[in-house]
């Protein structure tokens, strides 16, 4: 995607929060009606280890920490791909099955995907939830989207926008005062960061912003190698 068409993308989903009124609070209870006694959500994830990046993310989190659900235990992440419940016996339309998952690892492996560069720049907010911005810049991201799509229907409601989640909203707090929380967060450039690895990552659903778990990885290499 182009830089000015990520712009124009960023803009819009700011514009969309501030549309709202009041940011959309997580409750503190068991979504049984999502989970049907499953437990092992998963999704494919871009892990941050980049220490300017985790200071941001730290930073921006300790700014927000008013507005926060507490607590969130989720490591610093990009979603690349929701895939769903993970399990053997697929029998719901938000089941991810063993037959998924192992065709994906092919394709992953298969395609030899090479590392590739993404920028993280400010803060901005779904109605759930705020965030750091995530650039594509060099279309990594996009490009194992269409892998991972092409054998797989990602159930979602609204387009793509590769984001790094800070937390989860606590209550329905006016959008505007939100926004002028984060319109006073200094963040200076773009923070670039190099993608060499991306892993399947699952989480419990009875746990409310509980921590990520590794289930595969996938080791990008530059070409040659």
């Amino acid at each position: 995607m182009p830089a000015e068409a990520r712009d124009i993308q960023t803009r819009a989903v700011w514009n969309e929060f501030l549309s709202y009124k009041a940011t959309l609070a997580t409750k503190n209870r068991d979504y049984s009606q999502w989970h049907k006694g499953r437990e092992n959500f998963a999704v494919w994830t871009v892990g941050i280890c980049n220490e300017q990046i985790r200071s941001r993310f730290d930073a921006a989190k300790a700014w927000m920490e008013p507005f926060l659900f507490s607590p969130y235990y989720r490591q610093p992440h990009v979603t690349l791909l929701v895939c769903g419940f993970l399990t053997h016996n697929p029998r719901f339309s938000d089941d991810y099955s063993s037959q998924s998952l192992r065709r994906h690892l092919q394709d992953l492996w298969q395609t030899r995907i090479q590392p590739f560069e993404i920028c993280i720049g400010g803060m901005n907010s779904f109605a759930a939830a705020p965030f750091l911005e995530v650039f594509d810049t060099q279309g990594g991201l996009a490009q194992i989207r269409r892998i991972l799509t092409n054998s797989f229907y990602e159930d979602r409601t609204r387009a793509y926008v590769p984001h790094l989640t800070i937390g989860l909203y606590a209550g329905a707090f006016n959008t505007r005062d939100v926004a002028e929380k984060m319109a006073a967060f200094q963040t200076k450039d773009r923070i670039s960061c190099i993608v060499d690895k991306i892993t399947l990552s699952t989480y419990s659903a009875f746990e409310i912003a509980g921590p990520l778990s590794a289930q595969q990885e996938i080791e990008l290499k530059t070409a040659g190698k």
